[in-house]
């Protein structure tokens, strides 16, 4: 997954700066069509100096953008870094007040967007989706009748005392929540008298603790919480609680939580709530899904063989918009040839000026291997074209 980092302070914007020059790292400075490639040097009086910069156009130079910005992009390691780069001099930048970064990517990626090769290139996209808040009476009715079913079945057959399904809009903080989303197990305390208890084929306090570590808390922030959900159970004598995972399309797209007070959740019961949460979905999805469909072309700003960064600008997907969603995308070419595929959200960007999403996607592995091919022909051309200009 491309996950995206924002640097802001000056310290750590300054090491990364100085680690760029410590190498001679090259990099891209660019402004639509106007590219210079420059060579980092040093840090000197405030300013990043380069000892080369050589323009893609002969009549170009860079003094002519003095105090104008121009977008960076560097390549350093295995990661990327972009910012807004202001020229200070024939060879010098000023200090970026910001610095993007993310993993570099394994395929070549082909701007889409104000690319004067490309002309009438966009996306529509669709999803499928369960939701009980939608303005829709009888769906909601059914959601609602399929959940309560559920509820009751596990209250009244299953013999938990306290039964509740829910599903995800995207708004969830809980650590637990977050722990199931990013495995897609069962968190599972069979003993609330032990929550240090291991088990491998499931998630437990141990997975809670570690996550909550690698988040930033303290060893004493950690044990605070423990102790006021140590409290809890006992306070409700709570024995058992079990969280299953409602998994649709590799998504989890809520859960199903049973809490028991006269006995303690067995490895079996475990095994049966999984079924019963596999049953939910299958019902849901079969009687109670409805599919967005994007009415207008959707920008594609960049391109590669393995995924894309898209502009959503429609608000009827606002909300659907979150980490490893599942999308349908249509790909139309300027030929107006079309590629169908599903695709996964795996990056969310900052909002556009407009308020617009700013998504990347990863295309399926499984997209038929023709339209793979055409694709890459199609990258592969378009680079074609931008180098025979920057050798003109």
């Amino acid at each position: 997954m491309i996950t995206e980092e924002l640097l802001k302070e000056e310290k750590e914007i300054t090491k990364i700066i100085a680690i760029m020059c410590a190498n001679g790292t090259t990099g891209l400075l660019a402004d639509r069509e106007n590219k210079f490639n420059v060579r980092f040097r040093e840090i000197k009086n405030g300013q990043v100096v380069f000892s080369k910069v050589e323009s893609n156009k002969p009549d170009l130079s860079f003094e002519s953008y003095n105090m104008r910005p121009l977008e960076a992009e560097i390549t350093l390691g295995s990661s990327v870094y972009l910012f807004t780069a202001v020229p200070m001099g024939p060879k010098s930048i000023s200090i970026p007040e910001m610095v993007k970064s993310h993993p570099k990517r394994k395929a070549v990626r082909i701007k889409i967007a104000n690319n004067s090769f490309i002309q009438n290139m966009y996306s529509l996209l669709s999803v499928k989706v369960v939701d009980p808040t939608i303005q829709d009476e009888e769906l909601s009715r059914k959601i609602h009748l399929i959940m309560n079913t559920i509820e009751s079945t596990l209250v009244r057959s299953e013999n938990y005392d306290i039964a509740k399904i829910t599903l995800f809009d995207g708004t969830e903080k809980s650590a637990i929540v977050r722990l199931i989303k990013r495995f897609q197990k069962p968190f599972v305390v069979f003993d609330t008298k032990n929550l240090s208890q291991k088990e491998e084929t499931v998630l437990t306090y141990e997975n809670f603790v570690k996550t909550l570590s690698e988040e930033g808390s303290n060893f004493n922030e950690i044990l605070s919480q423990l102790d006021k959900i140590k409290e809890f159970y006992q306070k409700n004598n709570i024995k058992s609680e079990a969280i299953v995972p409602l998994i649709f399309e590799e998504e989890v797209i809520g859960q199903i939580k049973v809490v028991s007070v006269k006995e303690n959740i067995s490895r079996p019961n475990v095994i049966r709530l999984n079924n019963l949460a596999i049953n939910a979905v299958d019902n849901l999805f079969t009687k109670c899904a409805f599919e967005i469909v994007s009415k207008t072309p959707q920008t594609i700003m960049d391109m590669g063989v393995a995924g894309a960064k898209i502009i959503v600008s429609e608000a009827d997907f606002y909300k659907y918009v979150r980490l490893m969603k599942r999308l349908y995308l249509q790909l139309y070419f300027p030929d107006k040839t079309i590629i169908k595929t599903m695709s996964t959200i795996v990056n969310l960007y900052d909002d556009t000026l407009e308020g617009y999403k700013l998504i990347g996607v990863k295309f399926s592995g499984n997209m038929d291997w023709k339209d793979k091919n055409k694709l890459d022909e199609f990258i592969q051309s378009v680079i074609r074209l931008q180098n025979s200009e920057m050798i003109a």
